[in-house]
């Protein structure tokens, strides 16, 4: 689409129109922090924002420190008998253990980046991203529970 614009009497083209494609999360939009949200209704849907609310960091945070949680955890299971179900994780720990503690951390936070910068899509047709992160943080709460009670039976 071609914009014409008149100004001083001189007239300015532009090729494609600036306001067609939405902010890249990550491009130096993104630290300027100007876009919150989409102005249009159907622009809602499958966009990125510049600016994410303080509610997503709070999850990201509880889901990184039930990680955290679960990774150490899960060593003490591990130390009284009990075997890691996840076989890449079971790999690693075979391995070593700072390895299986390095990638479980980073494996998650690089998936809550992404997951986080894409907080307004639409998966499944109806789920979004953002239903899918507070899912994961009550999962995580459900599996620590779980943990809990295995270490006090072992107790």
């Amino acid at each position: 689409m071609t914009l014409i614009a008149i100004s001083n009497g001189i007239e300015q083209r532009r090729r494609t129109d600036r306001r067609s494609a939405s902010a890249a999360p990550f491009s130096r939009a993104a630290w300027q922090g100007r876009r919150r949200g989409a102005q249009r209704a159907e622009d809602r849907v499958n966009s990125y924002v510049d600016w994410y609310e303080p509610g997503l960091f709070y999850i990201a945070v509880g889901i990184l420190l039930l990680c955290c949680t679960d990774a150490t955890f899960t060593l003490h299971l591990l130390q009284r008998g009990a075997s890691e179900v996840n076989p890449f994780m079971a790999w690693l720990l075979e391995i070593d253990t700072q390895l299986f503690l390095v990638a479980k951390f980073a494996l998650t936070a690089a998936g809550l980046v992404f997951l986080v910068a894409h907080k307004n899509f639409v998966v499944f047709n109806r789920l979004t991203v953002r239903h899918t992160l507070h899912g994961l943080l009550f999962g995580y709460a459900l599996l620590i529970q779980y943990e809990l009670v295995l270490l006090w039976e072992w107790l």
